[in-house]
């Protein structure tokens, strides 16, 4: 045989052992399915994209074993103790889910002292900057996206100042998310001896095998006292919008122990960015007389390297226990098969599903994708809400006026499957409520979608949304 024939065969060799590789990881058949249909159909293309896009990440330990239980000991200590948590919950469901997310993710109830809504990125930076310029001890600083652009520029000056005024700063970005920024950034703010590291560097993203797990985190922690999370990273479009118009996002503001749950998740990630051990007595604050009256939270982290899907279960497990309603938030909609289901169960129980998404995104590929699953919905008895005032970035789930999820998690394969995540679980109807208004109020930036304005889609545009649908688990 020539050297092409041999070629041939070691190639088709290797196109077996990858598609071995995909069944004997037993994943979810539809992402399999996807894999097996690129890697068998696109000659060279497509194993290049495996290796970059399809490899399991969950055997990947990140940190070790050891300094994660020392870690998460400290938010343990400070949480609600049993009795305090079936006086302060309402129902037997909301204990099943705290066990659950207690199993899922070590994740400990902790009680909020206060939690403050942002709904438009000059009010959130307003607060954000307000507080990090208050700061005398420290400040934790974590983001999917610092843009180069002004408000890094104020943050940048800022972070500066309070360095040399002896507050100690530690800052991750992720490298892939944070590409374009120019290193005069990170090498100013490391001068006067601020901490920056990205989150898996990526040297060529086309080669990388880490290209597809990305920390989509974003988290502040300013002396253990306050804590930010939300959608919302640092750049100016959650100011002055870019084409896709104005940018509306949900952010918040805690006080209280459960700055502990933020702190905690931004110290496992400054271990694995830095391999340092931080002294951890000096990062948490001290417990505080419980108080069952005060609104209560648990923290959920996930990743590819969990063990559990431990974001998704939370939410699926919310939503099949819904009552009367289910109100969402996301501005990628590539739900999971099992989420998916969900959804759909629930509006044929006659629970009201309300669905808010934007009515362009950054991506038209994924939007072709996300479309794919409407016609369904609809069929099922779905409110679908497009937004069209702007670009809709929030990510929230809403029941029964009772729970609430928030965070940096959208409701897509990428959140719940590839991406570091953080969500939290709020159980307060108080807050609940807030957040429902908020969502009545996009609601008079939206078009109600109608299963007969749907079905006008072009044919083209149908058999775009079923091919890229085959895509999703990637996307």
């Amino acid at each position: 045989m020539d050297y092409s024939s041999w070629l041939v065969i070691a190639y088709t060799l290797t196109v077996l052992g990858v598609i071995g590789t995909v069944l004997s990881e037993n994943r979810n058949p539809l992402k399999a399915s996807a894999w097996i249909l690129i890697v068998g159909l696109i000659p060279v293309l497509g194993i290049m994209t495996y290796i970059v896009f399809g490899q399991d990440q969950r055997r990947l330990h990140s940190i070790s074993r050891r300094f994660y239980r020392r870690l998460m000991r400290r938010p343990q200590q400070l949480s609600l103790s049993k009795n305090l948590q079936r006086k302060r919950q309402d129902t037997e469901e909301h204990l099943r889910l705290i066990e659950l997310i207690q199993r899922n993710s070590n994740s400990p109830l902790l009680q909020l002292q206060s939690l403050d809504i942002y709904a438009w990125g000059e009010d959130m930076y307003e607060a954000l900057f307000q507080d990090l310029e208050q700061a005398e001890e420290y400040i934790h600083l974590q983001a999917y996206i610092f843009a180069a652009d002004n408000v890094l520029d104020r943050l940048t000056e800022l972070l500066i100042r309070k360095a040399k005024e002896g507050v100690t700063i530690r800052i991750i970005y992720d490298h892939l998310g944070s590409y374009s920024v120019p290193k005069g950034y990170w090498s100013r703010m490391r001068s006067v001896g601020i901490q920056v590291y990205a989150f898996m560097r990526v040297a060529f993203p086309l080669l990388s095998t880490t290209v597809n797990y990305r920390n989509h985190r974003k988290i502040v922690v300013i002396d253990g006292a306050i804590g930010y999370v939300g959608g919302m990273n640092f750049a100016q479009r959650y100011l002055t919008g870019n084409e896709l118009g104005r940018w509306r996002d949900t952010h918040f503001r805690i006080t209280g122990v459960a700055v502990a749950g933020l702190q905690s998740s931004f110290l496992i990630d400054w271990y694995t960015v830095s391999r340092k051990v931080v002294n951890m007595d000096r990062y948490f604050a001290p417990a505080v007389p419980a108080n069952e009256y005060s609104p209560s939270v648990q923290f959920v982290s996930g990743g590819p390297i969990s063990h559990w899907r431990s974001i998704e279960q939370a939410i699926i497990y919310m939503i099949s226990r819904a009552n009367r309603r289910i109100c969402i938030q996301t501005p990628y909609f590539l739900p999971t098969e099992n989420l998916n289901n969900a959804l759909v169960t629930a509006a044929l129980a006659g629970v009201e599903v309300e669905l808010m998404l934007p009515e362009r995104t950054d991506s038209k590929l994924t939007t072709y994708a996300a479309n794919s699953y409407l016609s369904l919905l609809l069929e099922a008895g779905v409110k679908i809400y497009r937004y069209t005032e702007g670009f809709l970035h929030s990510k929230l789930l809403m029941i029964d006026e009772s729970l609430a999820s928030i965070g940096s998690a959208n409701m897509d394969f990428r959140s719940l499957e590839h991406n570091f995540e953080i969500s939290g679980i709020v159980y307060d109807s108080g807050i609940t409520k807030r957040l429902l208004s908020l969502f009545e109020a996009d609601k008079k930036s939206c078009q109600l979608l109608t299963a007969t304005e749907w079905e006008k889609r072009s044919g083209f545009t149908r058999l775009a949304e079923s091919f890229m649908r085959l895509f999703a688990p990637m996307l």
